[in-house]
């Protein structure tokens, strides 16, 4: 005599479930939806702050070596992008061709995808930002992609070609330069790195020196 067991599938959480788990976390941390799972951003640490500030900076108040800022964009800092219709997204920094007040009349999470995204890697979401959210993106139809890793002192500059992320730099301590798509915003890339900390030489005591 044969049995049926019956098997049963778990239950997917709905995007209103997920979205509220995502409004539930504490203050710093920031959640994001896709494929069905809610990935959590831990606060920035100081190095990676540091590049969130100075790119902010640059962008939305002009460069330090006296480019103002670009015209004709709109910046937000973490900024949420829906990903269809059960998926969020939120850009560390994105970059609209879109004037303020028509971003201030969308709703929360944006609907028009950013020309251009910058993200700050950070050790709890470098993996996922590198392959699922940067996935994301370019199905969205960001145009324009900068990865800024602190740790390494390496901003990658890529471009969206049908889909695909083509590397168009890779930046480090360079000076004076405008990459795509601000070319007449020109700055240090160095700045945008926390100064890398000295290596202390031990002294050596008088009495072990050789004369």
């Amino acid at each position: 005599m044969r049995h049926h067991h019956n098997h049963h599938r778990p239950i997917q959480p709905t995007f209103e479930e997920l979205l509220a788990r995502v409004r539930d976390l504490p203050e710093g941390y920031r959640g994001q939806i896709l494929d069905g799972a809610v990935h959590v951003c831990e606060p920035p640490c100081a190095a990676r702050a540091h590049t969130l500030g100075e790119l902010s900076a640059t962008l939305m108040a002009g460069s330090p070596l006296g480019d103002p800022a670009p015209a004709s964009w709109t910046f937000l800092s973490n900024a949420e992008l829906a990903v269809g219709v059960d998926g969020l997204i939120s850009a560390d920094i994105a970059g609209f061709r879109r004037s303020q007040d028509e971003l201030a009349r969308e709703a929360s999470p944006i609907r028009h995808a950013p020309s251009w995204v910058c993200e700050v890697l950070g050790d709890g979401a470098r993996g996922f930002t590198r392959t699922v959210k940067r996935k994301a993106y370019a199905e969205l139809g960001v145009s324009y992609l900068w990865l800024a890793d602190p740790d390494a002192r390496v901003l990658e500059v890529f471009q969206n070609q049908r889909g695909r992320w083509l590397l168009l730099a890779a930046l480090s301590d360079e000076l004076n330069v405008a990459p795509p798509p601000f070319e007449d915003l020109h700055f240090d890339a160095i700045d945008l790195w926390l100064p890398a900390p000295r290596i202390k030489t031990p002294s050596v005591p008088p009495s072990a020196r050789r004369h």
